[in-house]
């Protein structure tokens, strides 16, 4: 079961690459004129500080909770192993689905 989790928690930040790059793609394509659309250098820029952030507060959160059970002294390799990679999956997917919140540049036809 372990092993499982270890798994999971090391693939999830790629994972979490991949859907962002295809919210990337339809934020593109909701926004056609290249001057109203969030460039992908300053996209990648804003994943990577959330996704920083979202692991270094996972980290400390994990450690935290790992630690407050009792347990031997490597409780707090849950929080560096597990929680701190799942919380910035977490964060680089949640930002990259806000960001396709941004209303688009397409107008509806009205009839």
């Amino acid at each position: 079961m372990i092993l499982l989790w270890f798994v999971l928690c090391l693939l999830s930040p790629g994972l979490a690459i991949g859907f962002a790059a295809v919210f990337y793609a339809r934020h593109c394509k909701k926004r056609p004129d290249p001057e109203r659309r969030i460039p992908a250098v300053a996209y990648a820029l804003v994943l990577l500080v959330c996704a920083i952030a979202g692991y270094f507060l996972g980290m400390i959160y994990g450690i935290e909770w790992a630690c407050s059970r009792p347990a031997d002294n490597l409780c707090g390799l849950a929080g560096v192993f597990i929680v701190g990679p799942l919380a910035a999956a977490f964060a680089i997917f949640l930002v990259g689905g806000l960001i396709l919140l941004l209303p688009s540049d397409r107008t509806p036809k009205s009839k």
